[in-house]
Order: C-alpha cells, then structure tokens, then sequence
C-alpha cells in the first residue's frame, strides 16, 4: 500500500514534470524558431555526461535569445573528430558558448565513426 501512495504523490508528477519540460522545450524552439533535428541525427544518444553552455554576458545584459546547430563528426571511441557551427541565430552571438559546450561533453563509443548534430537554445526567462 505504502508503495502506491508513493507512486501516486511522487513518481507521477515527476513523470508530469517530464511530459511538462519536453512541451516547455518545443515551445522554446518554436518561439525561437529553430531548427528541427530528427532523432537519427540527434547526438544525445552518444551523450554520456552534459556540460551547459555558457549565456554570453552581452546577449545576456541585452536579453538576446537565440539558437545554434553544432554539425560534430565522433570517432568510435568517442571522441571529437570534428565540429562547426552549421546553422545559429542571430549570427555570431551564440556560436562559440556552443562550441566549447561540446568540447566538454563526454561521448559513449560506438562500432563506427557517427557524424550527429546538436541544438542549442539560448532563453532569457
């Protein structure tokens, strides 16, 4: 009994809140009018651990909002072969911030190298 009560006060609307964070993000990409990037080429699969980027202090003193694609070639072993600035909005404020977030992610490895790409939203809320 005592294990209902706490799926019902605890794990629902943690599952909720879930439900509720991914709506929030759509909603953030829609309003900021990013891109889409399809789950095959999305590279959260290969994400171990997470590194949040830096807001610039300019775009952030001024409330600018924006968004980044980062294109990022991985070797097998997880590595970064590679990775540019494919796409961002508005240019040149939010790029870099991007860039040295993936340069600290830890990715896991793979049979073979995997070319993926990255969303970066940058909200004032």
């Amino acid at each position: 009994m005592r294990a209902f009560f706490f799926f019902l006060l605890v794990l629902i609307p943690f599952l909720g809140g879930c439900a509720a964070s991914a709506d929030r993000i759509d909603h953030q990409a829609q309003s900021l009018r990013a891109p889409t990037i399809p789950e095959a080429e999305d590279c959260l699969s290969r994400v171990e651990t997470t590194y949040a980027p830096r807001y610039p202090r300019k775009a952030l003193e001024l409330r600018i909002q924006g968004w980044v694609v980062v294109d990022i070639e991985l070797s097998s072993d997880g590595k970064i072969l590679s990775r540019r600035i494919e796409s961002e909005n508005p240019p040149g404020v939010f790029g870099q911030s991007a860039l040295d977030s993936v340069d600290r992610i830890i990715y896991s490895k793979a049979v073979d190298t995997q070319n993926c790409r990255s969303l970066y939203m940058f909200t004032v809320n």
